[in-house]
């Protein structure tokens, strides 16, 4: 695909399953349209967008000589589709279709492609790698892999039965009967709130998402659609960790953050080429801190570029 470019952010759109997609495109610093780059798609984290985080990744990417596409998930801010659903299929096919779409841009070193994701988002991206063997690597990045045991070990199976799978049971109900979306606040606002999150790391997000915080912007919402978390419950990037083996992979983790027994596991299981744990590093201070981020986006690229096609 022709266009004309230019070197940082450019604001790109592309298809996905017949919704469109809005996304970001970064370029290096001395882009030259008659060259091509390596290139990353950057996943972000579950209710995320491309203004936060996965930005600030594909941002710094690309300023280490990579094009970069970090992507809107339908239904998610500014792209299209249905609002705030979760559904893990869904996540994994836009991934596909940013790779898809990055593939076929003229800046696109088509032998050298890359995928990234962050928190939730390093779950949809190694699954989409784990399918697709266009991907040389992959970097998982204070990577979130939903396991049952958090939420179960702070509210009991009883407790997780009556206080999560009522709440989406109800919603079910409700939108059969009514044909109407009942939304629920991924990050607790009150006290209320606070005290009924499911797990810590719910109540972590507050540092980052709400009004004021490093994450603040007005593409995101504090919305989820609850009908929609069935499936999002049931998926676990560990039923298909023998399929890794073959794939290079990165990982990065802060050493205080709370979905460390996530990455302890994948780490054991999956073995990854090359694990970082940022010690005294919550989780969200991943998502943005510069010191953080500087340190991780030299690793991701050094890694990257060793798994380059005639590196």
């Amino acid at each position: 695909m022709s266009k004309q470019f230019k070197p940082g952010k450019n604001a790109v759109e592309f298809d996905s399953d017949g919704h469109k997609i809005s996304a970001h495109l970064f370029l290096p610093d001395d882009y030259d349209p008659g060259k091509t780059y390596p290139a990353v798609t950057v996943t972000p984290p579950v209710t995320g967008v491309k203004e936060q985080t996965g930005g600030i990744y594909a941002k710094a990417l690309s300023e280490r000589g990579f094009a970069t596409l970090v992507f809107d998930p339908r239904g998610w801010g500014e792209s299209e589709g249905k609002t705030g659903y979760l559904i893990p299929e869904w996540f994994v096919r836009d991934v596909r279709n940013a790779v898809d779409f990055l593939r076929t841009l003229d800046v696109t070193d088509t032998n050298n492609v890359f995928n990234a994701g962050v928190c939730m988002g390093s779950g949809w991206a190694m699954y989409e790698t784990a399918f697709d063997t266009r991907i040389n690597a992959v970097a998982m990045i204070s990577p979130y892999f939903i396991e049952l045991d958090t939420p179960l070990s702070v509210l009991g199976a009883e407790g997780y039965r009556n206080l999560v799978v009522k709440a989406l049971t109800d919603a079910a109900q409700v939108r059969f009967d009514t044909g109407e979306e009942v939304y629920i606040k991924p990050v607790p606002e009150t006290e209320e709130e606070i005290a009924a999150a499911p797990e810590p790391l719910y109540v972590g997000m507050r540092d980052y998402y709400l009004a004021g915080m490093p994450g603040d912007t007005p593409t995101w919402k504090n919305q989820v659609a609850a009908n929609s978390q069935y499936s999002l419950f049931g998926f676990s990037i560990f039923n298909y960790t023998k399929l890794f083996d073959p794939i290079p992979m990165y990982l990065a983790y802060g050493g205080e953050a709370v979905s460390n027994p996530g990455a302890i596991r994948f780490a054991d299981e999956a073995k990854p080429e090359k694990v970082t744990v940022i010690e005294g590093a919550g989780h969200f201070d991943l998502y943005w801190r510069p010191e953080h981020v500087e340190k991780i986006s030299n690793e991701v690229a050094e890694f990257f570029q060793a798994h380059m096609q005639g590196a």
